[in-house]
C-alpha cells in the first residue's frame, strides 16, 4: 500500500511518519519534492506554511499530481489551523484528481478536538487561545466551514462518520467532529483508501491511519536491507544533547524554563541571540541554526531536542544531510528521528511549540541521552 503525506511543516512531516514507523511501515521524509519516494509511507515537507497566499508555492499542487494514484492520499495541516489550511485543501484536491474532500483536523490526545466543525484546545476556540496571539501566524477563526467560505468552498459539517459518508454523496466538502480517538479511528476506517477521497487533517488523523490501517508487510530484513526506517533499539543515545528552542509559544517557553531547572543542558533560542535589540527575527533564527549546525558538524553536539517546526526545518537545511529516518514516537505528536549527515549520524526529538505538559522537554532530553527522568 503507497501512503502519501503532503504537509506544511517539518515537524509535521516528521510527526505524520512516526506512528507508522513504530509500527513496522517502511516510511521516508523528504524535503525536496524529487527525492526518492520508493517507501510504503513517504511525508513532504512543502515548507509553505508561513509563506503567503499570494506566493508562487505550488509544491503542494506539484505533490498532489505527483501521488494522485496512491491509495491513501492526505494533506495535513496544523491542528490548531496555523497556516494557509483551506488555500492548500483546495488547491490539493483540484490537483489529485480526486471528486471529495473530508476534513478531520481533530488530535483528541493532544487536547485538540472537534465540535460542531470548529476546533477547540482543551475545550476552548483555538482562536481564543494563545495561539490566536501567536506573533507569526495568528489564528484567527476555529471554526472550518468559516474558514472555508473566505475561499468559496462550503463545508457541509457531519456528526460522525456515517453522517459523513452520507454527506458526500451529495456535498464535496465535509468536516467530522471528533471528541475521542475511537471517533477519530471510526472516520479513517469508514474512509481510507476511498478512491474519490483527499483526506485532510492534523497529525490525529494520520495516527489513526497507523492504528487502524492492516499491518505492514514490510519485514525488519526489509528494512535492514534498504537502510530505512531505523528501529527504536537502533538509536544511539547522546552524551552532549542541545535543547534548541524556536518557537515563543507560552508553552514552550514553560517548558524550556522547567528544563534548565532539572537539568544541565547546552540550550540555544532565538530570543537569546547574540544580536543587537531590536533585530529581526529572520536575523535572530539565522544566528541559532548556524550556532546548531556548527555545534553537530565539531562534534560538540551529539543529539537535538528541537522545538519550532521553521527551526527544525532550517536546521536540516543547514546540515550535509543525507537521509531521516523516523524511528517512533516518544509522546504524541513528538517524533525521534535518525538524521544522517556526510559525516556522522546523530538522534534528534522535534516537537510542535504547543504540545505537550510543563516536563515534556525535559523528558524528551532524558530519553536522548538514556537517562531517568
Amino acid at each position: 500500500m503507497r501512503i502519501r503525506i503532503i504537509t506544511d511543516d517539518f515537524t509535521s512531516a516528521l510527526d505524520g511518519t512516526a506512528c507508522f514507523a513504530e509500527r513496522g511501515w517502511n516510511t521516508a521524509v523528504l524535503v525536496r519534492p524529487d527525492g526518492c519516494d520508493s517507501a510504503e509511507v513517504v511525508s513532504l515537507d512543502t515548507d509553505s506554511r508561513e509563506s503567503p497566499l499570494s506566493s508562487d508555492h505550488d509544491s503542494i499542487t506539484r505533490a498532489a499530481t505527483a501521488w494522485r494514484d496512491a491509495e491513501v492520499l492526505t494533506l495535513q495541516f496544523d491542528s490548531t489551523l496555523r497556516g494557509r489550511v483551506a488555500h492548500d485543501c483546495v488547491n490539493a484536491l483540484a490537483a489529485s484528481g480526486r471528486r471529495k474532500l473530508l476534513l478531520a483536523p481533530a488530535f483528541p490526545s493532544a487536547g485538540r478536538t472537534l465540535e460542531a466543525g470548529r476546533v477547540l484546545v482543551d475545550g476552548v476556540p483555538v482562536h481564543e487561545t494563545a495561539f490566536g496571539r501567536d506573533p507569526t501566524l495568528p489564528v484567527r477563526e476555529s471554526s472550518i466551514p468559516a474558514l472555508f467560505r473566505e475561499h468559496g468552498v462550503n463545508v457541509q459539517i457531519a456528526r460522525d462518520a456515517a453522517h459523513a459518508r452520507a454527506l458526500l454523496d451529495v456535498h464535496d466538502a465535509v468536516v467530522v467532529d471528533a471528541r475521542t480517538e475511537a471517533e477519530l479511528d471510526a472516520i479513517v476506517a469508514r474512509f481510507a483508501g476511498a478512491p474519490d477521497v483527499l483526506l485532510a487533517g492534523s497529525t490525529g488523523l494520520l495516527r489513526g491511519l497507523a492504528r487502524v490501517l492492516p499491518n505492514s508487510r514490510w519485514t525488519p530484513a526489509d528494512r535492514r536491507n534498504s537502510g530505512s526506517s531505523a528501529g527504536a533499539s537502533d538509536v544511539p543515545s547522546a552524551r552532549h544533547p542541545w535543547l534548541v528552542v524556536g518557537s515563543m509559544n507560552p508553552r514552550s517557553r514553560r517548558q524550556l524554563a522547567v528544563a534548565r531547572t532539572a537539568c544541565k543542558v547546552h540550550v540555544l533560542t532565538t530570543s537569546e541571540a547574540r544580536l543587537p535589540i531590536g533585530t529581526p527575527p529572520q536575523a535572530a533564527l539565522r544566528e541559532l541554526v548556524q550556532q546548531v549546525a556548527d555545534g553537530i558538524t565539531s562534534g560538540q553536539c551529539d543529539g537535538l531536542v528541537v522545538t519550532g517546526g521553521e527551526t527544525a526545518r532550517r536546521i536540516i537545511d543547514a546540515l550535509p544531510a543525507v537521509s531521516l529516518h523516523v524511528c517512533r514516537e516518544v509522546m504524541p505528536g513528538v517524533p525521534l528521528a535518525l538524521v544522517q549527515t556526510a559525516h556522522r549520524t546523530f538522534p534528534m526529538i522535534t516537537k510542535a511549540g504547543g504540545f505537550g505538559d510543563d516536563e515534556a522537554l525535559l523528558t524528551c532530553i532524558h530519553l536522548l541521552a538514556g537517562t531517568k527522568s
